[in-house]
């Protein structure tokens, strides 16, 4: 049986919209919900706590202020969450960094620790997201940015 040329590009152009509309789909990101990032925050200075509903997750990040190039301890607290698992993610805004992604250590179960650092840049201001990634024991996933903004002291 010889298949005709008009059927292989009708039958290639249902197998290529199956794909698109598959990798489309939201069904694995409907598990993440991201919180907004909490005002007022100075990480250079302070702890910064973000609330949503009765949950509360704190992020500090010492040494104050924070270097660039240099170890960093970072310590998150959580209130009201049944977290398993926890990431912090750290990328340039304003310029790409790299894969910068650390898994926290559990201490206890609302409390997380673990070391990162900002890698060097040659930018003067560098502009920074900082995303906690909390993994649910039912499976769900919370994203929590935090923004840093940081100068190069040549």
């Amino acid at each position: 049986m010889m298949i005709k040329p008009q059927n292989i590009a009708i039958l290639l152009s249902l197998i290529l919209t199956g794909l698109v509309l598959q990798g489309c789909s939201k069904s694995e990101d409907s598990n993440i919900t991201q919180w907004q990032t909490p005002k007022n925050c100075d990480l250079h200075t302070n702890s910064c706590t973000a609330v949503m509903g009765e949950a509360k997750v704190t992020l500090k990040i010492s040494p104050h202020p924070i270097p660039i190039a240099r170890p960093l301890g970072i310590e998150v607290d959580t209130k009201n969450l049944d977290a398993q698992r926890m990431e912090l993610d750290i990328s340039g805004i304003n310029m790409y960094m790299g894969y910068n992604r650390v898994d926290l250590t559990q201490m206890d179960s609302n409390r997380f620790v673990g070391t990162s650092m900002l890698a060097f840049c040659t930018n003067q201001k560098m502009e920074w997201q900082i995303t906690l990634m909390i993994h649910q024991k039912d499976g769900t996933q919370i994203q929590i940015p935090y923004t840093l903004e940081t100068i190069n002291r040549r």
